[in-house]
């Protein structure tokens, strides 16, 4: 794997339909391959959610990283998760196998919740906007409440 990955996965407020600006920036800096699960389940952490390997079916999107600028954009997208490498840190960049909608497998890295979760709720269906839509805090966090 290099410092610089070409695919991304994303399950949360970097999705295409959440109204965030992280995730209009993302569409600007890389191409949505499409639809995709990733084995894993998705908690909430009361604004947004987490990421867990193993143990479901999480949803979201394959995004592409445009090669032009890939480690500027690297770069935002760990500040926005607050990822520098310390284990106290609430995320790290995990590397999944990600399954395309319609076929295909892509080895792309995401954001994986590290700290203690046994008293987190799970997000329904491993699905975020329709949870999203349920619930203000969330939509708060992005500005859309």
């Amino acid at each position: 794997m290099s410092d610089h990955p070409e695919y991304l996965f994303v399950y949360g407020t970097l999705r295409s339909d959440i109204p965030s600006s992280m995730s209009k920036f993302l569409r600007r800096r890389a191409a949505l391959i499409g639809k995709a699960t990733v084995s894993g389940h998705l908690i909430d952490l009361g604004d947004y959610p987490g990421f867990i390997r193993g143990g479901g079916s999480t949803k979201g999107e394959l995004y592409r990283i445009s090669p032009d600028r890939a480690g500027e954009t690297w770069e935002l997208l760990d500040a926005y998760e607050g990822v520098s490498g310390l284990s106290s840190e609430d995320y790290h960049r995990v590397t999944v196998d990600a399954q395309v909608a319609g076929g295909g497998h892509f080895r792309a890295h995401t954001y994986e919740y590290q700290q203690p979760h046994r008293d987190k709720p799970v997000i329904p269906n491993g699905d975020y906007p329709p949870f999203y839509r349920q619930n203000s805090a969330h939509r708060k966090f992005t500005g859309n409440d």
